[in-house]
């Protein structure tokens, strides 16, 4: 064999040795994306199922809590055989996310769903609830995976009121609900989160709130809160008028502003002025910090007036109602009930708790050995009651419907009209003329 014929030869495989490693790197590669994907989408299933598994067990506490409640409207129902289980897991199930001493027979307890609907053996080894495809018992094991979920946590004493205004549900009626509820010295409201919009984008320049064309709404969003509340015994016209100090309804306006100020508490006097008919209820700047590193955005306190009456609130009316004055930007906000001596709910033991009002579900789920928790809050209350927005609304087209003429005026509160029909009276604090809507 000649020379140069070798090194042609030796040249060749080389190049197939490269070629061929090359090869081998690639396929490689592609086999290891492959395995990557197929893990991936195995895990993710297992997520979504995992995850889906939860979510049944925020269902089954939906139909224990309604047959809790059911058994508990007498004392006859209760002991009995239907609903004396569930009775018992509850009284062992409320609270238990709160108790941190390990020697507490309610430390760490799961199994108040699934005792209350009779789904686990109390005396089982593993206490977990089984969600199956179908109850054929020919289609054992031929599930895709193995779910359950494992823990359900319940609790109706929480630190806090949470949930969402929106256009489609801008007002929320929130029972006051707690243990002594003469002990509440203030309220705390907190509002706009991150999850609502970024802080670095707040807009405190647009005052009109219905911008068209896309234009940058204002947000935070103005919020109005009104009070209502009552001692045991009381009249109608009692939340119309003020005794004193005392009042029965109060109403404040909270505009959000960027003018800093260290005073974020409103005093008593705010609401029960508010409800006095000839006088100012001016709405209330609040500071909103757009740097805040705390979970809302906006957030003050106002003291409670007392009731009229024995000063001792009634518990089955006392109410705060949240209103979206412009049905928009949609905000999460949060209430709190203060019983410190200034109603700020500064300081330890500062906050009291609401007793079922909201019902806090901690759930687990499974499948396989991935895990899922998924948190959620549910109220016992009809969402949809029909309280009214406003003092005058009409419902139709019937231009005339509404048999009434409105007036608009600066600082002046004397204005009437006669039986002839003339305006009457004057106005002493500008002399201008009202003008008719």
């Amino acid at each position: 064999m000649r020379q140069g014929q070798f090194k042609r030869g030796a040249t060749s495989i080389y190049v197939v040795i490269v070629v061929m490693l090359l090869l081998a790197v690639i396929t490689a590669s592609f086999i290891r994306i492959i395995v990557g994907e197929a893990n991936k989408t195995t895990n993710d299933d297992l997520a979504q199922s995992a995850y889906d598994s939860a979510l049944a067990g925020v269902e089954d506490a939906k139909i224990a809590l309604k047959k809790y409640y059911d058994c508990s409207i007498s004392e006859e129902k209760m002991e009995s055989d239907e609903c004396a289980p569930i009775i018992s897991a509850f009284n062992k199930g409320f609270g238990a996310a709160d108790i941190t001493d390990t020697t507490d027979p309610s430390y760490g307890y799961c199994d108040v769903v699934g005792e209350a609907l009779g789904r686990i053996d109390p005396d089982a080894s593993i206490k977990e609830v089984l969600i199956k495809e179908s109850d054929d018992p020919s289609r054992e094991g031929y599930e895709h995976v193995s779910q359950a979920y494992t823990c359900i946590m319940i609790d109706n004493t929480l630190g806090d009121y949470r949930s969402t205004l929106s256009s489609s549900t801008p007002m929320r009626l929130i029972p006051l609900k707690t243990a002594d509820p003469s002990s509440i010295t203030g309220l705390r409201i907190s509002w706009y989160t991150s999850e609502d919009g970024e802080f670095r984008n707040l807009n405190f320049g647009n005052k009109a709130y219905f911008y068209p064309y896309g234009e940058p709404l204002a947000t935070p969003p103005t919020l109005s809160a009104q009070l209502i509340q009552s001692s045991q015994d009381f009249l109608l016209e009692d939340f119309e008028r003020n005794v004193g100090d005392s009042t029965n309804n109060g109403t404040v306006f909270l505009v959000p502003t960027d003018e800093y100020s260290p005073n974020t508490h409103l005093s008593a006097s705010v609401l029960r002025d508010s409800n006095d008919h000839v006088s100012r209820n001016d709405p209330q700047k609040i500071y909103c910090n757009k740097n805040s590193s705390e979970e809302f955005a906006c957030s003050m306190s106002v003291s409670l007036p007392q009731p009229i009456g024995d000063a001792h609130r009634n518990s089955e009316t006392f109410y705060l109602i949240l209103n979206l004055p412009y049905d928009q930007p949609q905000t999460t906000f949060s209430v709190q009930l203060c019983k410190d001596s200034g109603g700020t709910c500064e300081g330890d033991d500062a906050i009291a708790d609401f007793v079922d009002t909201q019902i806090a579900i901690d759930a687990t789920g499974r499948a396989n050995d991935l895990y899922s928790r998924v948190e959620a809050r549910i109220e016992f209350t009809d969402l949809f009651f029909p309280f009214p927005r406003y003092a005058v609304e009409a419902t139709g087209s019937d231009e005339d419907s509404i048999k009434k003429n409105f007036y608009v005026t600066a600082d002046c509160i004397r204005w009437k009209e006669d039986r002839s029909g003339e305006i009457a009276g004057s106005c002493p604090d500008t002399g201008d003329e009202p003008t008719e809507l």
